[in-house]
C-alpha cells in the first residue's frame, strides 16, 4: 500500500458493528415504551429484538399495534431510536489500524449514507473525528439521491483529502452500494466480509465488487505494517 495516500471507509458495519447501534437505539426505546404499556423495559428490548430478527421493517408499529396506545407514541419511538446518543465503541483493533494509518502518513476519509443527526452520533459517540481528515455524510450534500453509489460524495472525498482516486482506498461491507463507483473512479476497493452485518449482498455482477476481500480488520493493519 506504499504507493496510496488516503483510505476512505463506510461506517456502518465496517468500522464498527451497525447491530451495537440497534441494541443501543432499543434498549432508549424500551425505557420509554414500558411507562406506556406497563411492562417492564428488559421485556420490552427483549420483544424488540425478538421482532427485529423477524422482519426489520416497521418494528414499533409491530410492537405496538396489540396495545391502546397513541399514534403519536410510535412516531416517539421512531425519533428516539434516529436521535438518540448511541452507546457505541469502537474495537481496540478498529483503534489502532486508524492510528497506523495516521503514524504512516495516510489521509483517513469517511463517507456514509443516512439521516445527518444519527449518523454523526455515531461519529461522536466513535470518537472518530480525532482520526479523520474528511467525513462525508452524505445527505447533507442535498438529500438522499447523494447516497452511494451517487459518484459526488466520493469526488468531493478526493478532493477535500487531495488526492487522486488512484491513490485512494475505500473499504465497505455492502458491494449492493459500496464499490460500483469507487471501482469507475480507480479507487482500490477492499471488501470487509462482516458476516454479522446486517445487510448481506450476493449474485451482482462484477462492476459491483471490490478488488479483494477480508474477513477481519486487521488483516488491512497487517497489509500496512508490511510495506
Amino acid at each position: 500500500m506504499r504507493k496510496f495516500k488516503a483510505v476512505i471507509f463506510d461506517l456502518d458495519d465496517t468500522l464498527y458493528p451497525e447491530m451495537d447501534y440497534v441494541i443501543s437505539g432499543f434498549k432508549v426505546v424500551s425505557q420509554y415504551v414500558s411507562t406506556k404499556i406497563n411492562m417492564e423495559s428488559h421485556k420490552v428490548f427483549d420483544s424488540l429484538l425478538k421482532l427485529f430478527e423477524e422482519d426489520r421493517i416497521n418494528v414499533f408499529n409491530r410492537l405496538l399495534e396489540s396495545y391502546d396506545v397513541d399514534k403519536g407514541v410510535v412516531k416517539e419511538c421512531v425519533n428516539l431510536y434516529r436521535n438518540h446518543y448511541p452507546n457505541i465503541r469502537l474495537t481496540e483493533e478498529v483503534q489502532e489500524l486508524l492510528q497506523l494509518l495516521k503514524e504512516k502518513g495516510l489521509k483517513i476519509g469517511i463517507i456514509t449514507d443516512g439521516r445527518p443527526e444519527g449518523q454523526w452520533n455515531k461519529i461522536k459517540a466513535l470518537g472518530l473525528e480525532k482520526y479523520c481528515d474528511s467525513i462525508i455524510v452524505t445527505d447533507e450534500l442535498g438529500g438522499i439521491e447523494y447516497r452511494k453509489p451517487n459518484e459526488i460524495p466520493y469526488k468531493k472525498i478526493l478532493q477535500e483529502l487531495g488526492v487522486e482516486a488512484k491513490e485512494a482506498v475505500y473499504i465497505g461491507d455492502n458491494p449492493a452500494k459500496d464499490f460500483i463507483t469507487a471501482n469507475k473512479l480507480g479507487m482500490f476497493t477492499i471488501m470487509f466480509k462482516n458476516n454479522k452485518g446486517l445487510y448481506q449482498q450476493t449474485n451482482l455482477s462484477n462492476e459491483y465488487l471490490a478488488r479483494t476481500t477480508i474477513n477481519k480488520i486487521f488483516e488491512v493493519k497487517e497489509l500496512i505494517k508490511s510495506t
